[in-house]
């Protein structure tokens, strides 16, 4: 059982600046009053401790923290050792509208997250999203070639319908994004759970994440990572390809959203020019804190703060395109999906292209104003960014509780 002195986001000084700025939710069982104490030592009015005490409050107090963007909001969640647990799903409900990251701190071994992963504050995935989404809008008018292609494949006519042909997956609602380091599934095998028992000691711990260039294909359109080498330790995902057509894709749950009830409501998939900056407010008039969640138009985000840094003077180091080959080739995170496919085939795409980058072959290759854009047939493309994107990430895990 962890003391407060080792979960990250109340030991670790970066981290407890990051949190600072964002939006985190944390479930804390066993009624461990100690990390309670310390969460409101740490974070002081910016955060909402809420004890199982005030259990017929609960649900109201934690929905009104959520409506006042307290930086943290943990939950005395008394004892639990149901892994599909009821108790717990309106307070994840509540994180998922919100916008705030869910972490689970000391939870019973027989608790599991659907997946772990690197995950960017509200704010970082409404910025990621713009930014992606206007290095997209400026190939697709400078570079004829690509916008000719993307105008076949998206049978679209004008550049406008072109960067609405990508849509938000379910697992992006609100536009948050998230890049998966392990997807357990239902019935997990053992080195899974072991895997999870190795790295949870570092759930809620802050990670800088490195967007290295950009994958459009038919079917998806993804952020490529390159992780640090503290990152690669809890890197668990699968990077061998798996025999996917490009006609045909199982869809999985992979990256899904968390909770089954809200996903029914994100089947009609957002698309990716309206969600990004979408937030979930309180109508001014609703004083009732048990009233209906209002959606408004979209505003700043005044209690959660942006890291991304994206440089804007030209480098003159040459192209890598070769950058990610050894472990963690497929870290990726998805930005928009094709109609009718599905997240977790940003990954695989992504692995397509990681196989044809060791062929010893001339790939049409163009340079462009922030980097080198290359076709490799078959409507994939991929741009190789000359400047890096830096974000920051919060490593932590997404449960569903049904």
């Amino acid at each position: 059982m962890s003391k407060p002195s080792e979960v990250p986001f109340l030991s670790n000084s970066d981290t407890i600046s990051y949190v600072s700025s964002s939006k985190l939710m944390v479930l804390v069982p066993n009624s461990r009053l100690d990390i309670l104490q310390k969460v409101s030592t740490i974070y002081g009015t910016n955060a909402t401790c809420v004890k199982e005490d005030d259990k017929s409050k609960q649900y109201v107090m934690v929905k009104k923290a959520c409506l006042e963007d307290r930086h943290v909001i943990a939950i005395d969640v008394g004892d639990i050792q149901d892994p599909d647990s009821s108790k717990l799903l309106p307070f994840t409900e509540l994180a998922y509208d919100f916008n705030y990251i869910v972490s689970f701190i000391n939870e019973p071994e027989s608790i599991l997250p659907d997946y772990v992963g690197w995950h960017l504050n509200e704010a970082d995935s409404c910025m990621l999203g713009l930014c992606a989404k206007a290095l997209l809008d400026d190939l697709l008018r400078n570079n004829y070639e690509f916008c000719t292609d993307f105008r076949n494949f998206s049978q679209s006519e004008t550049i406008s319908e072109m960067l609405e042909f990508y849509q938000l997956a379910p697992s992006n609602h609100n536009g948050m994004l998230h890049c998966t380091a392990k997807y357990f599934g239902k019935t997990p095998a053992s080195p899974a759970i072991e895997y999870f028992q190795e790295v949870k000691k570092s759930i809620t711990m802050a990670f800088e994440t490195t967007v290295i260039g950009l994958v459009f294909t038919p079917r998806t359109f993804g952020a490529r990572l390159k992780l640090s080498p503290n990152q690669l330790e809890l890197w668990g995902g699968d990077d061998e390809q798996k025999q996917v057509t490009r006609e045909s894709f199982d869809s999985s749950t992979e990256g899904t959203s968390p909770n089954k009830s809200l996903q029914k409501e994100s089947d009609s998939i957002t698309s990716l020019n309206s969600a990004m900056t979408q937030k979930l407010v309180l109508n001014e008039s609703e004083k009732d804190f048990g009233a209906p969640i209002k959606k408004k138009s979209p505003r700043y985000f005044p209690n959660c703060q942006a890291s991304l840094v994206y440089p804007t003077e030209n480098l003159s180091e040459d192209p890598d395109f070769h950058p990610v080959t050894g472990p963690g080739r497929k870290a990726h995170m998805t930005l928009g999906i094709a109609p009718g496919q599905s997240a977790v085939t940003t990954g695989y795409d992504l692995l397509e292209i990681v196989e044809l980058e060791k062929m010893q072959k001339e790939w049409k290759t163009y340079e462009v104003s922030r980097g080198w854009l290359r076709d490799y047939g078959e409507n994939r493309w991929v741009l190789y960014m000359k400047n890096k994107i830096t974000v920051n990430s919060l490593f932590s895990g997404v449960y569903n509780f049904s």
